[in-house]
């Protein structure tokens, strides 16, 4: 008797493991982006139900070529697994879904202008409260060799004629190329995809998103065309209407990264409405295509695993490297602070300002938000950066947005980018 009874208690518990395992994801598993579209005005609707929850680059709808990779999410590793074009296929995809996607915690400061009821992009967030744990393994990510060719976008384009929530075309991991090519050769290649001032707008469809792409530069000349030739592929994919902002300080002065953001901030939209900014070091390549440059309701910190610090997150705080903040939320902790001159603790800085006024730092989870970052000689670090960190508090009315002085030099649109020439004043600080 107690023979049989273990076995159909065994049989019951494989009945039920199977039953949740194809049981279609409750669509409060996926935290929603819901600022409404600049173009659509917000018409999108949350018409997905839970049949047809999905992550980026990846559709039900969509069978796929049968060599097409899913990820299984294996004891916090991710492990990748040749799928069937069938029901395997949307089966891995549901699984990794629900074991990576964590919500944005509660509560906090939420953008008063966004509307519940509609939908941009399905983004997955993990908050900052994961911290560095659950390290993924180079060696368990299926690379994909990125195809140049751009011109053929296959896409289904709504009746309103917007982009799809989801990109279509998405590959995944895919191996970046940090080989130097002359900016000249990059321009040959990506200049008759782009607008003048390195700006995209899908032909295809109507984007959702209006995205400035904020780099601070100085001395960077290795640097440039390795980052442009990867990432305006990497933005095109992602159907987003974006512009490059190369923002550089003239010579003469102590470099300051967080002035430059916020110069790139107030140029960028004096030419465009931009909606989301991205602030982005030169440096640093993006590894994965479902890293949407998108902004969601959170402050997102995009650069969580990097192969420089073994694709961990170095603490849980750090905002640093590669972000993303709607124009409110910018304009609500008053930019970046000017004090920061030379090296370090800008960032760190902007994170206790995201805090102060109820913000949470969102993430993708480190399987998604991966970087190489290229090679260079270290800046010299500011030895005052501990004691700015430490007064900054009260310094965040006072100083940011509203105490930035700058003198334009020149704004020139680039091939690939706008170029911002700027020289900044002490007096920022």
């Amino acid at each position: 008797k107690a023979t049989l009874l273990v076995a159909f208690l065994l049989i019951l518990l494989n009945l039920l493991g199977s039953r949740r395992e194809t049981a279609p994801m409750s669509a409060t598993q996926w935290p929603k982006r819901t600022r409404p579209s600049p173009d659509s005005g917000g018409h999108l609707q949350q018409q997905q139900t839970a049949s047809n929850q999905t992550i980026p680059g990846h559709s039900n709808n969509q069978t796929g070529p049968p060599d097409l990779l899913s990820l299984k999410l294996l004891n916090g590793t991710v492990v990748p697994t040749k799928s069937t074009p069938k029901e395997g296929h949307n089966e891995s995809l549901a699984e990794v879904a629900a074991a990576s996607v964590t919500a944005t915690a509660t509560g906090g400061h939420n953008d008063t202008t966004k509307n519940s009821t509609s939908l941009s992009r399905t983004e997955n967030l993990v908050d900052d409260s994961s911290g560095g744990s659950g390290n993924v393994s180079s060696s368990s990510i299926s690379i994909k060799h990125r195809n140049d060719s751009l011109d053929l976008v296959q896409t289904e384009v709504g009746q309103d004629g917007n982009c799809p929530p989801i990109p279509p075309n998405l590959d995944g991991p895919y191996e970046v190329d940090p080989a130097y090519e002359p900016l000249t050769k990059v321009e040959q290649k990506l200049a008759p995809k782009l607008q003048p001032g390195g700006q995209y707008s899908p032909r295809e469809c109507r984007a959702h998103d209006r995205v400035a792409i904020i780099v601070p530069y100085r001395d960077r000349e290795q640097h440039l065309p390795v980052f442009l030739k990867n990432l305006h592929p990497f933005l095109m994919k992602q159907q987003i209407e974006y512009g490059v902002y190369l923002v550089e300080q003239a010579a003469g002065s102590q470099f300051n990264r967080a002035s430059l953001m916020n110069v790139g901030f107030v140029e960028a939209l004096k030419q465009k409405p931009w909606d989301c900014m991205v602030f982005h070091d030169v440096d640093l390549l993006p590894m994965d295509d479902r890293n949407l440059y998108t902004c969601p309701d959170q402050p997102r910190h995009m650069s969580v695993a990097v192969d420089t610090f073994g694709f961990k997150l170095p603490y849980t705080t750090i905002f640093g490297g590669v972000s993303a903040m709607t124009v409110k939320q910018f304009r609500t902790v008053n930019g970046f602070s000017n004090s920061f001159w030379g090296w370090g603790g800008e960032d760190d800085d902007m994170s206790n300002r995201l805090k102060h006024v109820g913000f949470h730092i969102a993430r993708y989870p480190i399987n998604i938000a991966r970087y190489t970052m290229l090679s260079h000689k270290k800046e010299k670090a500011n030895p005052k950066r501990y004691e700015k960190l430490n007064t900054g508090s009260k310094r965040f009315d006072s100083d940011g947005l509203n105490s930035l002085h700058y003198r334009l030099v020149n704004l020139i649109r680039k091939p690939l980018y706008t170029w911002v020439h700027v020289e900044i004043s002490p007096e920022s600080s």
